[in-house]
């Protein structure tokens, strides 16, 4: 297959930047964490009473957490934030908002939020600035509701970015919500909430187990345990539906190549642990779901490298695990759910200077869905069609008119790039706090 051509990033790069899969905990201090957590978590914070997860797709978005830490903020010209900024503006006004941000940068947000001038409160939380937490919103913790209307964090049994591990704690301290650990290996981006079911990838599952998080006493199935412990702390009467494939999937890798009489060397299958069965780490960055259709299926769309390719016209690339993605969604199929496909474009982006090439998914399954009772429903779309990446506007038009074609209002929201080549988008960089 011929090499791609050259195309270099269109923004700037920000200095102290956070990707979606660094770690700064180390890896021997969080199995240690993960061998004692269901003991911990019972003697230190017990558990959610009757809890219930805050919906993906479901309901209008009340209340919303944005986390936007200083590299977020500071210098001109800075993409995270014109992305911040014109969300703030674009999203529905009658949303609350809750922002964690650095001491360093808190005037500034404060400048963000007049000037969208939003009709719902807005609360503003500053932290110290040593505390390095990311603009990855999504991960650290799920949210439920208690049986009693409040709510509450639910954090992992370890997690692997020690300033975004402290998020929940310092929100949930400003703002009256509850805060418990469960025995899990978790992290929301891998967790999509239907009306009456939950998706997991199954990669999170084999990892409490593999991890020594849970242990199934003899006589008991471990699917079985791990369908208990998800009620106990996860959702009482929702039904958990494992996401993932049969088929072998590559780990992260690099290689080299040649362009242009040099070599190069490329990064492939970001964020893949050896042995995932998950072609994307997490399932929010290629699954969408968007609400019951007139046949009362839940309808979920699933992204498509295979559709991208068609639409751009360039060539689909042997790494973008079509196949596992195709896998997935007859998977999905069977078990009932209305699957759709929407494009899902593998891109890259280079750096002559360090002659490195790193290969993303660009992708606008990762969205925001606002569906009040009695309304048409808003989807807010991450967008592409950037810079050197014009034919991605294809990719973009295509996702809007699906989402139209499925009964929503559609808003574009601004370049996602500098996010999805740190592994994120939109639904990343955001954390529903309840829905009404």
């Amino acid at each position: 297959m011929e090499v791609p051509p050259l195309r270099e990033r269109h923004y700037p790069r920000v200095p102290g930047e956070i990707k979606r899969t660094d770690a700064d905990v180390p890896l021997e201090a969080r199995r240690a964490r993960a061998r004692t957590a269901a003991t911990a978590a019972a003697l230190l914070r017990g558990e959610p009473r009757s809890p219930a997860l805050v919906a993906s797709a479901d309901g209008a978005i009340a209340r919303l957490l944005l986390t936007i830490p200083g590299y977020a903020a500071a210098g001109v010209g800075n993409p995270y934030a014109v992305v911040f900024r014109d969300l703030l503006v674009k999203l529905p006004d009658d949303i609350e908002l809750v922002i964690l941000t650095h001491d360093g940068v808190a005037a500034t947000v404060g400048e963000w939020v007049q000037a969208a001038a939003r009709d719902a409160p807005v609360q503003i939380v500053s932290t110290d600035d040593f505390l390095g937490f990311s603009v990855w919103a999504e991960d650290g913790y799920a949210v439920v509701v208690e049986e009693d209307g409040a709510g509450a964090f639910v954090e992992p049994a370890a997690f692997p970015r020690y300033g975004d591990a402290l998020v929940a704690d310092r929100v949930a301290e400003a703002v009256g919500m509850g805060l418990f650990q469960a025995p899990l290996h978790l992290q929301g981006g891998n967790l999509l909430i239907g009306d009456d079911f939950f998706l997991i990838g199954v990669d999170y599952p084999l990892l409490t187990f593999a991890e020594g998080i849970l242990s199934a006493p003899p006589g008991v199935a471990e699917d079985d345990l791990i369908r208990t412990v998800y009620r106990r702390y996860l959702d009482a009467g929702r039904t958990f539906v494992p996401v993932g494939t049969a088929l072998p999937v590559p780990p992260a890798a690099r290689r080299e190549f040649r362009l242009d009489g040099e070599t190069w060397l490329e990064e492939l299958y970001a964020g893949n642990a050896p042995g995932t069965r998950q072609p994307i780490f997490h399932i929010d960055m290629f699954v969408s779901l968007a609400g019951r259709g007139a046949d009362d299926r839940y309808r979920v769309l699933v992204g498509d490298p295979r559709e991208a390719a068609r639409l751009t016209g360039e060539p689909l690339q042997p790494h973008a695990m079509a196949e596992a993605f195709d896998d997935i969604a007859r998977g999905l199929a069977a078990r009932g759910y209305d699957v759709g496909r929407s494009p899902l474009p593998l891109v890259h982006e280079d750096d002559p200077q360090a002659r490195r090439r790193s290969w993303y998914f660009a992708t606008s399954n990762n969205a925001l869905v606002h569906a009040p009772a009695g309304e048409r429903p808003t989807v807010l779309l991450p967008t592409y069609g950037h810079g050197p990446f014009e034919a991605l506007r294809e990719t973009d038009r295509r996702h809007a008119e699906i989402w139209s074609q499925l009964g929503y209002d559609v808003v574009a929201l601004g370049d996602f790039h500098p996010f999805a080549s740190n592994l994120g988008a939109a639904h990343c960089i955001t954390k529903y706090l309840g829905r009404r």
